[in-house]
């Protein structure tokens, strides 16, 4: 563990692109949405509990519809994340990527009463953890509050979320809570469509 560094160094193993569920904040989409143009219903996909392991089942973001429960995350197919470039095997939106896989895979460390000790590696994730580079830990730890504030407000959308009742209520009507999506561009874009404009609810 180092509270000025760990020692990392990421080689492109593709782990974390190919066998790690992310889990994005509402502002995680937001970002991605105002960086590349993506529609957030082509990239979104809503979890059930039984294809998703590790979320705790009282965990507050969990979206209810019709007694089911869903988690919003980063769609996947068989070859990886939706933003994993086939080709290169590296991601499409590293800039813009959300704040999970900024931090993946590093823990925070704190004393008993909450104050900062450093960061390690976790050891229960299939990434190799190769140690021959050093991460500097405070842009992590500033990531690790700014993540953390972002998860108290989007509690309070899920809570906004699971109270709203109506007839055909679905899980993706979460987003749009915060991403305003025309009609006409919510379902997966026909062959050569134009990209949506997408206006950002403040």
């Amino acid at each position: 563990m180092g509270r000025d560094s760990v020692q990392f160094q990421c080689h492109h193993c593709g782990h974390c692109c190919t066998e790690v569920v992310c889990l994005p904040t509402p502002w995680d989409v937001v970002r991605i949405v105002r960086d590349t143009g993506f529609n957030p219903y082509d990239f979104l996909e809503f979890l059930t509990p039984d294809e998703i392991t590790g979320v705790d089942e009282g965990d507050p973001s969990w979206l209810s519809v019709g007694g089911e429960r869903y988690m919003m995350a980063l769609r996947r197919d068989a070859k990886g994340c939706f933003f994993l470039d086939k080709k290169t095997r590296y991601c499409s939106i590293y800039e813009s990527r959300p704040i999970l896989c900024r931090l993946y895979p590093f823990k925070l460390e704190e004393t008993r009463d909450g104050a900062f000790k450093g960061f390690s590696l976790h050891t229960d994730v299939g990434c190799p953890r190769n140690r021959d580079g050093k991460v500097e830990t405070a842009p992590l730890y500033a990531l690790y509050l700014e993540d953390s504030g972002h998860h108290s407000d989007y509690d309070d959308l899920v809570e906004v979320f699971n109270r709203d009742a109506y007839s055909g209520k679905k899980p993706e009507d979460f987003i749009e809570l915060f991403v305003e999506v025309p009609k006409k561009h919510r379902k997966r874009h026909e062959k050569g469509e134009v990209s949506p404009k997408l206006a950002i609810r403040e």
